[in-house]
Formats: structure tokens, sequence, C-alpha cells
């Protein structure tokens, strides 16, 4: 009998021990999820640290970090560069009025109906949903406001309405 009262012990030792460990693995998993938590935002803090001093700092930076702002100001205009190009690529100028993107081939910017330069005669006309203007009957995107052939103004959609209603 004492050989099973001593088995049964060991048991219930092993399982009391499994328990234990695992308590203890949610708790250390616990603990470093906060702390990985807690080093992102102290990560988002220098950044937006050096953010600040790079935005008050950038014409007058301190000559340890001058190297550093230069270098910031480059990649600012690499990034502005390929985005012009990804803009080309895809037929996308900037209206001169409002800035908005419109497709190269609109005669019309479909955000503030400014008249657009003349499309090349390559310009090929946008894919995709399409809605028929009711002044000149061209196909524009679907969600502009105004037509990007004739300028005309599309009449507000069923959602525009809810939009601003909530």
């Amino acid at each position: 009998m004492a050989f099973f009262e001593q088995f049964g012990k060991r048991i219930t030792d092993t399982g009391q021990g499994v328990v234990q460990q695992t308590k203890n693995f949610a708790d250390v998993t616990r603990l470093n999820s906060e702390v990985s938590d807690m080093e992102k935002k102290i990560a988002q803090l220098y950044a937006s640290i050096g953010r600040a001093y790079y935005e008050r700092h950038q014409e007058d930076p301190a000559p340890e970090h001058r190297q550093e702002v230069e270098e910031i100001r480059r990649l600012v205009a690499e990034i502005a560069q390929r985005q012009e190009e990804i803009k080309q690529i895809r037929g996308i100028v900037k209206c001169p009025s409002c800035g908005a993107d419109v497709p190269v081939q609109a005669a019309f910017c479909n955000a503030c109906g400014t008249k657009m330069a003349p499309a090349s005669p390559a310009a090929e006309p946008p894919a995709g949903d399409a809605q028929l203007c009711p002044a000149c009957g061209a196909a524009s995107p679907k969600g502009n406001r105004f037509c990007i052939h004739c300028g005309a103004k599309f009449r507000e959609t069923e959602n525009e309405t809810e939009n601003q209603e909530g």
C-alpha cells in the first residue's frame, strides 16, 4: 500500500509542478509582452523627439547633427522624386488649383473642376468603374465630383448624402 501512496503523491506533486510551470510561463509571457510594448513606446518617443528636433533645427542644426539632417533632406527629396515617377507611371498629375491627383487625360480636375492642361494623345482612359457625365456623356471614374472631360459637376451620390447627414 505504501507504494501506491508514494506513487499517488508523486503524481500529485508532478501535476502541481506542471501547473506552477504553466503559470510561470504565462506570467513571463505577459511580462515580456508588457516590456515589449513599453520598448515600442520608448522608440516612438525617441522618434518623436528626433522629428521635433529636425523640424525646429533643419535650417540650423548643431554641428554633431548636421550630417543626419542633410541625409534626411536628401532622402525626403528622393522620396518625392520616386513618388512623382509613380504618378507618371500611373498617369496622374497634380491639379494646379487644389493639388488633387487627376488622371493625365482629364480635361478638368475631378475635385475642384479646374480646367487641366491638354493631355497627350497617347493617354489612356481610366480603367475600372466609371460614371457617365450628365452633361457630355463621357465616362469618369466613380467618386469624382466633377467630370474629367467637360468639368460638369456630378450630382451627389446617396453615400455622400448619408456621410454628410451622419
